[in-house]
């Protein structure tokens, strides 16, 4: 580098910057403007070099994934199964319903991470995340169940679930309500549809071979067979569109999942029929479903606006295509188990 001007400070105090009767006697000299120069273009060098280092650990990191689970652009590492818990003031039960599930899921023989979607919640939601005592591992595969928490702003149930799910980057991702009023073994006949070819495997309350345990208020047997009624020409053959308990392909979802706009009790509906637009298969699982007791859903003031939601896709999406005979058969009927006995709102028509 150039030497500086006799009567300029070495440059080893250039850090230190110029005071003003420096910079005066300096004007006009070209050793300051060397060395200026010189002083930028190390700088500079040294800010690509770094950046250069942190895009080369992200390439490493993005096979695997960082040990925390999270890569630098805010996506989680892939593992078989990820799923989604939309959660809106959820810190009673959340702490219950993740530890049985993370039990559950220890003890199968894919991968799996539970995401809690805290949705703009003033109770200690995400707080409760941490109430999980660590994570449960598989002894004979030596992988562990890990529960993450992350926000969305956006109000709704939907902007919650397409947050998870638009954030994965798993092989297959879906989401389930924090009531548990599904039970967990419906993640095998789920897993078993997915790796045959579906695009989704979705939980029914209807289909042939389905049970509710417990008899539902006379408003929510009547909303909830008058949505499926609207609903059913957007959907020929899919018995439930509501219960939420729903996975998917992820590869094959990606293009559904971005075209879906709705975010109240419709957006199930919406998303189901970009999927069956799309070419995909949809899998109805029988289940035997309970329904919770404390469901904040109102007859009336719900029901209204998830009438008017669904007329609204009837505007845009028209009818459905027929159905065919894969879609009219269930997938799986299964056993009938008992269920959980946690206490929670559905939050959603039946």
């Amino acid at each position: 580098m150039t030497a500086p001007h006799p009567a300029l400070p070495p440059a080893r105090d250039l850090d230190r910057g110029l005071g003003p009767a420096e910079v005066a006697a300096g004007v006009g000299h070209s050793e300051l403007v060397d060395a200026v120069d010189e002083a930028v273009v190390g700088e500079v060098a040294v800010l690509v070099s770094e950046a250069s280092d942190a895009l080369a650990a992200a390439a490493r990191h993005g096979a695997a994934g960082p040990e925390d689970g999270r890569d630098p652009r805010g996506l989680r590492s892939p593992v078989d199964l990820e799923v989604i818990i939309p959660a809106y003031n959820e810190s009673g039960r959340l702490p219950a319903t993740l530890t049985a599930m993370v039990a559950f899921l220890s003890e199968q023989p894919w991968t799996s991470r539970v995401v809690v979607v805290d949705n703009g919640s003033v109770d200690d939601t995400a707080a409760s995340v941490l109430a999980v005592d660590g994570r449960a591992c598989n002894v004979a595969t030596g992988w562990c169940v890990e529960v993450v928490a992350i926000g969305c702003s956006k109000a709704g149930k939907g902007a919650a679930v397409y947050r998870g799910l638009r954030t994965s980057r798993s092989r297959f991702v879906g989401f389930t309500d924090a009531d548990l009023s599904t039970p967990l073994e419906t993640f095998l006949p789920v897993m078993e549809a997915l790796r045959a070819g579906a695009a989704a495997a979705i939980g029914s309350r209807h289909a042939p071979g389905a049970q509710i345990a417990g008899r539902q208020p006379l408003g929510r047997r009547l909303g909830g067979a008058a949505f499926r009624a609207l609903s059913r020409p957007l959907l020929p053959g899919v018995h439930d569109t509501q219960c939420g308990f729903k996975f998917f392909d992820r590869a094959a979802v990606q293009s559904a999942l971005w075209r879906s706009r709705s975010v109240g009790f419709a957006f199930d509906v919406e998303l189901l029929r970009h999927v069956r637009d799309d070419g995909g298969r949809i899998a109805e699982i029988s289940v035997t479903w309970t329904d919770v007791a404390g469901s904040s859903f109102s007859p009336v003031r719900d029901g209204v606006a998830a009438f008017s939601a669904v007329a609204r896709l009837h505007a845009q999406l028209g009818g459905g295509r027929p159905e065919s005979p894969s879609d009219a058969r269930p997938s799986h009927t299964p056993t009938p188990t008992p269920t959980p006995t946690y206490r929670a709102a559905a939050g959603s028509p039946a």
